[in-house]
């Protein structure tokens, strides 16, 4: 059965490379090395396309999670002098976080070279590591393609619910902040009359971390850990005002989305820890170590539970303490993927280091990229029901969609103008003048609701967590591309 799934997706990869209209034809590198500098590019190339492509995410995931050098003229510049496996932030971990440049009012974000501007957490600069945002609730949650749902938030054996974290190298940064763009303000994001592009070797990351407690000990050496500010909604509650606590917090998921010269379209990979859920086929199992599952308990039932899935958490659905879930793989991650694992895994600056425990779930690419446009999704490949592009963090509740990450990008993202960049309309607020009618006009309602407690439709003035998502188009859109499913 394997040798024929094998056979199969070849065959139907070869197919898929040939007639190529847009990429130049070269040499691939398919040979896997640990180095601080990932691949420019992957061209196209006869034979099987997932050793060129999977190995491109591979050595990108090496690259950005290279020891960084320290202090803010440095930021995004591996240090040359450490390996791999010895201890520091990651070179990606200095990269822009979105709250250092969409932030409310809409100020001018600080230079590349700067941690100053405001934090959600209230720190005194951006380089203390933050797991929180500007609408608190935000990084508790996952995008999702669960009919009118747009986000659900994912808990571990635990009770600690994982919390996301995007970033974006310079590149992306600059494309944002360029006087002809400013995109981190509203009223100028990109539309499909005046589109947007953002600069070739843009980088994206989002990563999924789990919140460790003092019962964690035993596994701390299988992950990749940082320590973390992350917003206490309990505490913030009690004192009405925003209360972060230091955490220890462990890397499970890890998103890669990288703008090519010759794939326009991004090329899209996905990682995530060998520990997180039980094997589907041939992956590593925590059972063998022995450790437990992040986020399975290794008993029946053997399906994703609950279900539906839990609501998203916002101001007026908080996060539940008691609730656990059952999280399974459903579909198997492709043969020459994991090939390409092992591959990593034995390499002698992987093995032995917490890397080795962190697997390629699948890369996807566009396939004939052509000349990028609203209405150019590039082909995506793989597609469909065919795409195993689900990772088990960050598309808990979508990992059998029809719909590939490319695809749904396009339809909320590229369509509209903003090439596949999503979270830019949800970010980018309006300025300050605008800003302070808002609170203005909050304020007025705060005194109404305290002039009469039992005033109706006055209840989300009263949290401290309020906050708003304006009637954007990418969230119309979104909502048709779940309508759709």
């Amino acid at each position: 059965m394997r040798t024929s799934l094998v056979a199969t997706v070849t065959f139907l990869a070869t197919i898929c490379t040939s007639g190529h209209t847009a990429s130049a034809q070269g040499v691939a590198d398919v040979t896997p090395k640990v180095l601080p500098d990932r691949i420019d590019d992957v061209p196209d190339a006869p034979g099987s396309p997932f050793p060129r492509f999977d190995n491109f995410s591979w050595r990108a995931f090496i690259a950005l999670n290279w020891p960084a050098l320290h202090g803010p003229a440095n930021r995004g510049i591996p240090d040359r002098t450490k390996k791999l496996g010895d201890a520091g932030p990651r070179v990606w971990e200095t990269y822009k976080a979105r709250y250092e440049v969409f932030a409310p009012g809409a100020p001018k974000p600080a230079a590349w070279t700067s941690y100053d501007g405001k934090n959600p957490c209230g720190a005194a600069d951006n380089e203390t590591k933050t797991l929180s945002a500007f609408s608190h609730f935000a990084d508790y949650n996952q995008a999702s393609f669960a009919l009118a749902t747009l986000a659900n938030p994912l808990i571990d054996q635990n009770k600690m619910y994982t919390r996301y974290e995007v970033r974006f190298s310079r590149e992306q940064f600059d494309s944002i902040v360029d006087p002809n763009n400013n995109w981190y303000i509203k009223q100028n994001l990109p539309t499909v009359a005046k589109p947007g592009t953002f600069k070739d070797g843009s980088i994206e990351i989002k990563a999924a971390w789990r919140v460790l407690n003092p019962g964690d000990g035993s596994i701390r050496g299988r992950f990749y850990i940082n320590k973390a500010m992350v917003f206490d909604p309990v505490a913030t509650e009690q004192q009405g005002s925003v209360v972060c606590k230091e955490h220890e917090i462990a890397l499970v998921g890890f998103h890669i989305v990288i703008k090519t010269r010759l794939r326009p379209q991004w090329i899209w990979s996905s990682f995530e820890h060998i520990d997180n859920v039980p094997p589907k086929t041939d992956e590593p199992d925590a059972k063998a170590v022995p450790v437990p599952y992040s986020f399975n308990s290794g008993l029946p039932p053997p399906t994703l539970a609950p279900m539906p899935a839990p609501r998203a958490i916002s101001e007026t659905n908080r996060p539940d303490p008691n609730l656990t879930m059952q999280v399974i793989r459903a579909q198997p991650i492709q043969p020459e993927t994991m090939q390409m694992n092992r591959d990593y895994w034995n390499l002698a600056d992987v093995k032995g280091t917490v890397w080795a425990n962190y697997m390629l779930v699948m890369t996807q690419w566009p396939r004939i990229p052509g000349t990028p446009g609203i209405g150019n999704p590039g082909n995506p490949f793989p597609l469909g029901v065919s795409s195993t592009l689900a990772n088990t963090t960050m598309e808990t509740y979508q990992q059998r969609s029809q719909r590939s990450c490319m695809e749904c990008h396009q339809q909320v993202s590229n369509a509209l103008g903003r090439d596949f960049v999503a979270f830019m309309a949800f970010d980018a607020t309006e300025p300050a003048q605008q800003a302070i009618a808002a609170v203005a006009s909050r304020s007025r309602l705060n005194a109404a609701v305290r002039a009469d407690k039992n005033a109706p439709g006055l209840e989300s003035a009263r949290s401290p967590f309020r906050s708003a998502l304006d009637d954007d188009p990418s969230v119309k859109a979104l909502v048709r591309v779940l309508q759709e499913q």
